[in-house]
């Protein structure tokens, strides 16, 4: 196999090998993907964020964000892990993978809380608005560790489409008064948080994916650290008459609640009904639905790619506020003002980032390397002839 400049797995294309001492042979266990599909996946992924972004802030609007955000994770988690055991079958984790799937929750946990928490402080759209930022910080990340070469078509799409959504956030809109200055950065501080953190479980679960575990174990997997690491939280927090008035401050006197001697607009745990029906839409679409067609993407795409759409969030998320206050649902949100027109930006930059996806593609197809170890040979270390998913089949799945 020609040698190339970065291991195959850091393309989606290889499978790092199971064992310490295979350092030559790399076997290749997926069917390469149409780019197109590839790529709706990774675009229905960032509408769901979008939706998800206007849904969780009606959501929140009473509900403790750490509590939603922990039955959020406990609830997405064990139906992630039924969805492996069903499709992937019964595979065990290496030990020594241990630290890079808790890297992995870790990662989903602090981009999960911190977002919620975010859009609790500083509101729905500006989360939205943060998003195109992802791209930024895994492209820089993929640069500075060689995976991926920068190119004009990518980098300008990226850019495009950041300034679109910034414009969509910050054209007319309101300067946030003195009492709420404190509460608006650090709802920010937060989102960069965010971020971050959805960049770095990018690069940590296309590693994990390289060593050849199934997509849906590994979402599944990160999704299990996560909730045990956002259930420490979410009690600590909870149990914190002032922690509990950080993340819901009073939005009017008298306030809504009260936590001890702090007014609050939110009972440390208490489940508003309204806020069942978000919570079912972020468990199976911006939780199950939303991080398996990223997990399942990042394995067929470079990781400069798997976050170029966040910029259809805010679009989403604008169109999903326009649909509700034209319907006359009564809310508080209100309808876009000329700032919508970012979304042009947005549109533009993401056609320039597709068009550089398929130039790359092809120019991949052109090199015809071969991509032919049989899957159930590739895998077997993985599953050690038990017997998989739901069907008792012991070969592939």
């Amino acid at each position: 196999m020609p040698t190339a400049a970065a291991p195959s797995y850091m393309n989606g294309s290889g499978l790092q090998p199971n064992d310490e001492s295979e350092t030559t042979t790399l076997a290749i266990v997926t069917k390469a993907q149409p780019i197109l599909r590839v790529h709706a996946a990774l675009i229905c992924a960032q509408v769901i964020f979008g939706f998800g972004a206007v849904v969780g802030k009606l959501g929140v609007a009473r509900f403790n964000p750490l509590l939603f955000a922990l039955l959020r994770e406990l609830c997405a988690g064990a139906l992630l892990l039924a969805l492996a055991r069903c499709v992937d079958g019964r595979i065990s984790m290496r030990r020594r993978d241990l630290p890079l799937f808790l890297a992995c929750g870790f990662c989903i946990f602090a981009n999960q809380a911190a977002f919620i928490v975010g859009e609790k402080l500083a509101g729905a759209i500006a989360g939205s608005a943060w998003q195109p930022t992802q791209p930024v910080f895994t492209l820089l990340i993929a640069l500075s560790l060689g995976w991926e070469r920068p190119t004009l078509l990518k980098s300008t799409g990226i850019c495009v489409s950041l300034c679109g959504a910034a414009f969509m956030v910050t054209f007319g809109a309101d300067a946030a008064t003195d009492s709420s200055t404190a509460t608006f950065i650090a709802g920010n501080i937060l989102f960069a948080l965010n971020c971050l953190g959805t960049s770095l479980y990018v690069i940590c679960s296309k590693m994990a994916l390289g060593k050849g575990y199934p997509a849906t174990s590994v979402t599944s997997w990160s999704y299990g650290f996560g909730a045990a690491m956002m259930a420490t939280t979410a009690a600590a927090v909870s149990s914190n008459c002032a922690a509990v008035h950080f993340v819901c401050p009073p939005e009017a006197a008298p306030a809504a609640f009260r936590c001890g001697d702090y007014g609050t607009s939110c009972s440390a745990w208490g489940v508003p009904a309204s806020a069942v029906l978000p919570l079912v839409y972020w468990v199976l679409g911006s939780s199950v639905g939303a991080y398996w067609l990223i997990t399942w993407a990042n394995r067929h795409a470079q990781a400069g790619y798997v976050l170029a759409y966040c910029a259809l969030q805010p679009v989403s998320a604008t169109a999903l506020v326009v649909l509700l206050v034209l319907s006359g649902a009564s809310t508080s949100l209100s309808l876009p003002g000329w700032n919508a027109l970012g979304a042009v930006a947005v549109v533009g930059g993401l056609m320039l980032t597709l068009a550089d996806a398929r130039h790359a593609t092809d120019a991949q197809s052109a090199l015809k390397e071969p991509t032919s170890v049989a899957e159930d040979d590739a895998r077997a270390r993985l599953y050690g002839g038990s017997e998989r998913g739901c069907d008792n089949r012991g070969g592939g799945g």
